[in-house]
């Protein structure tokens, strides 16, 4: 009997004891819980009676950014889905306390670039999807982190920090405005390769581009989509290219397509016609596309301009007077300026935003900023930066266009002439203003929300020639069976 229930007996004795022990413990979570509730319920009592936004941030912060987390990761190219959407058509901005606030589109992609270099970290592999544009993105954020240490160990000892408070504080903010713009492009790059995704990103900007034209058309406020920086060249271009080169679209579409161009090309170029950098991207784009598509009706199209100029004298001489008497002549003086900076400071430069102290300093009565992407990236990060970005625009435009060339007749290839056609147009905004890397003393981080327009375009570099490869290789193998 003895051995029977002895074994039992002990057992039941060490249950009873696990038990108590598991009952133990889930009360001390409780208790816990309890006093964590009591705490941050009184920690937001003191916060929002003190009107203390940082210390609430610093406090709730963490708390809502490990649920965050964790949903996040678990639908993760669900949520890169959401930045063109965050970045278009949601008008939320994070406060900070200053002045700056953070555009939930930039949070959003701080985010999804985190756990993606985490998760990288973990599994010990960082490869990314094959492209050229890869090496110059990424050597160009190495120059730009370079560039901050750089321009703080050569910083003039005469210039008048006192007038910029904080200052490190917006350099490193346009240093992760940068750095998370490369970020976005390899985000779409490696995680949008399938057909579905460049359609999905093509819908975005034609559906809300058509609202924003028709919002500013009819001087409707909305206050919710941001149509700002290069909205128009990435709402016509791939509307003119899926018209032009599109295979099969159905005449309606067609119809639909043309309109919207004519609309928006209506109130970029005749309402707003002073503002250059809204519509000259969009017109070179355009021009681009022609060409790239058909040189026969390139040369038609050049044509009929140069009788529209002819015809139309009247009309451009006063809006080439209308130009001076707002100061287009003046940037030239803001660009000597510059390149006195640059003098100075050559290898490296400033740093990002490093140039406004001393505009301050020794020009204050004239410290204007370029409105010059190409300028401000020789100030900020010197020749070494320039140069390498220089290298990024060559390999860039020179993927999109063999891209476009290798592609077969269909989607991938009218996307692929969007892409490098949009591209360019890009690229030649940079001479008009700020459009590409949000200067943080024109518009500030808040910048990016526009700004990042052209990253994901540029990302599409990277999953077309995936998509196209795949694409071509399963034809061959069809073929040799």
């Amino acid at each position: 009997m003895r051995a029977i229930f002895g074994p039992r007996a002990y057992s039941l004795k060490s249950d009873v004891d696990r038990i108590r022990s598991i009952f133990a413990f889930r009360s001390f979570v409780m208790a816990g819980v309890i006093f964590g509730v009591i705490g941050l319920s009184l920690a937001a009592g003191y916060v929002i009676g003190a009107d203390r936004k940082f210390v609430a941030l610093a406090i709730f912060g963490p708390l809502a950014a490990i649920p965050a987390f964790f949903l996040i990761s678990k639908y993760f190219k669900r949520m890169i889905l959401i930045l063109p959407i965050a970045a278009i058509a949601i008008p939320l901005d994070i406060p900070t306390g200053t002045y700056t606030k953070i555009p939930i589109s930039l949070a959003l992609a701080m985010t999804l670039c985190g756990i993606w270099v985490a998760s990288m970290m973990i599994r010990k592999d960082w490869r990314l999807t094959p492209s050229p544009i890869n090496r110059p993105m990424l050597v160009f954020c190495i120059v730009c982190a370079i560039s901050l240490i750089w321009g703080i160990a050569w910083r003039d000892p005469i210039l008048q920090m006192g007038l910029f408070s904080n200052f490190i504080n917006v350099q490193m903010a346009s240093l992760v405005a940068y750095v998370i713009s490369v970020g976005v492009a390899l985000l779409v790059g490696n995680f949008w390769q399938k057909e579905v995704y460049v359609k999905y990103l093509f819908g975005c900007f034609l559906f809300f581009g058509s609202l924003m034209t028709i919002f500013q058309i009819f001087r409707i406020d909305h206050g919710i989509l941001v149509d700002r920086g290069l909205w128009g060249l990435w709402t016509v271009i791939p509307a003119y290219a899926l018209l032009i080169a599109h295979p099969g679209l159905h005449w309606r579409w067609r119809v639909l397509l043309l309109a919207l161009i004519a609309a928006n090309l209506y109130q970029t170029i005749l309402v707003n016609l002073l503002w250059k950098s809204g519509w000259i991207p969009t017109v070179i784009a355009i021009f681009v596309a022609t060409f790239f598509r058909s040189w026969r009706w390139f040369l038609v199209m050049v044509v009929a301009t140069m009788l529209l100029v002819y015809v139309q004298q009247d009309f451009f001489h006063q809006m080439i007077e209308a130009e001076l008497n707002e100061g287009a002549d003046g940037r030239i003086g803001m660009w000597e300026i510059n390149l006195r900076v640059v003098g100075d400071h050559w290898l490296f430069g400033t740093g990002p935003a490093g140039y406004a102290p001393y505009y301050m300093t020794y020009y204050p009565y004239d410290a204007r900023s370029t409105h010059n992407n190409y300028l401000d990236i020789i100030a900020q990060f010197g020749v070494v930066g320039s140069m390498v970005w220089l290298w990024f625009a060559v390999v860039s435009t020179r993927e999109g266009l063999r891209l476009y060339r290798d592609a077969p007749s269909g989607f991938l290839k009218t996307a692929a002439l969007t892409v490098v056609s949009g591209w360019i147009g890009a690229q030649a905004s940079m001479f008009f203003g700020d459009w590409i890397l949000p200067f943080a003393y024109n518009q500030t981080i808040t910048g990016f929300k526009y700004t990042v327009y052209s990253w994901f375009f540029v990302g599409l570099l990277i999953s077309l020639r995936h998509m196209i490869e795949r694409q071509r290789a399963t034809a061959t193998a069809s073929s040799n069976i």
